[in-house]
């Protein structure tokens, strides 16, 4: 019986160890990686402490701190599920070669983050990792001097281009609206980048090729008029799921986020929810560390109000 699990290994998982792991709790942080989505970001220019860092090193970091601050942590296992029971929870979690591990605590932090969100058109599944991917850091240098799309008006979308507008031969953004959606900075940089085209009011319809993909057709909002772009690479940053299906024993609104107080409180007793994977208005890695040590000094207090 654990005094604490942390599921997730991310922003808000990493800070969550750390704290506990400080206090000296028997805990463990379970996680088929670490770093998470952190470690597909990109360049990070945001986060406090670092004028500038990819996101692989800063994962590289988490691993380096959680090590230095004795945290255990059980890496290459994906929770599968979590369960009330009357001691506190289980929890149950398999490796990559499918073998199970089942866990039982008294309080839960879940930081299980969240995964990209498909565009669902026809031919992403089939050229999935044959010319699409969903991570720009992971596989953009695969694409040096070939012709790209980027899909998506956000924060990825925009880091995405960027990066691959120092590698790729031509980087074309579509964008289903007449703007995109981050943040000023990286809008202007992208914007001001000739080897960079947007097209504006135009939705993706089909993933077209033969061996690897050919070409994206799309159709363009005001004309109605269907076009086909020819790229070899397609880029899908179109937001985010959060991974919370392994559970209902938590809140959720309709989105699947857990619904969490100020501390990370998810209204039953003993478990917290931290980072992206919560109902907090905005996806932030700093956000999701201070999230992180909010729900872990929480936990804390939970974990001591049951031992007095």
């Amino acid at each position: 019986m654990y005094d604490l699990l942390i599921l997730g290994a991310s922003a808000a998982g990493v800070s969550a160890a750390v704290y506990s792991a400080r206090r000296k709790l028997n805990m463990k942080l379970i996680s088929i990686d670490i770093g998470g989505e952190v470690a597909t970001s990109g360049i990070i220019e945001n986060y406090p402490g670092y004028v500038l860092i990819n996101g692989d090193e800063l994962a590289e970091i988490f691993k380096k701190q959680l090590s230095a601050q004795g945290a255990a942590v059980d890496e290459g296992f994906q929770v599968t599920a979590l369960i009330k029971v009357e001691a506190g929870f289980k929890v149950i979690a398999k490796n990559l070669l499918g073998a199970g591990q089942s866990y039982e605590s008294k309080a839960v932090i879940i930081a299980t983050g969240v995964k990209p969100r498909k565009l669902d058109v026809p031919g992403e599944e089939e050229f999935y990792h044959r010319g699409l991917t969903y991570c720009t850091i992971c596989d953009g240098p695969l694409y040096k001097g070939k012709d790209v799309v980027i899909l998506g008006s956000g924060n990825s979308a925009l880091e995405s281009s960027l990066m691959m507008a120092e590698i790729a031969k031509s980087v074309t953004v579509l964008i289903r609206g007449d703007k995109f959606k981050g943040e000023t900075v990286l809008i202007d940089k992208v914007k001001n980048d000739a080897r960079i085209n947007v097209l504006y009011n135009v939705v993706s319809q089909k993933i077209i090729g033969e061996q690897g993909v050919t070409g994206v057709e799309y159709k363009n909002k005001l004309t109605g008029e269907v076009l086909v772009l020819p790229v070899q690479g397609v880029f899908v940053n179109v937001g985010y799921n959060p991974n919370s299906d392994f559970t209902d024993a938590a809140p959720k609104n309709k989105e699947g986020q857990f619904v969490v107080d100020r501390v990370g409180y998810t209204g039953v007793p003993g478990l917290y929810a931290a980072g992206d994977v919560t109902d907090i208005p905005y996806k932030q890695i700093s956000i999701a560390t201070g999230m992180g040590t909010l729900s872990a000094l929480a936990a804390i207090d939970y974990l001591n109000r049951l031992s007095s």
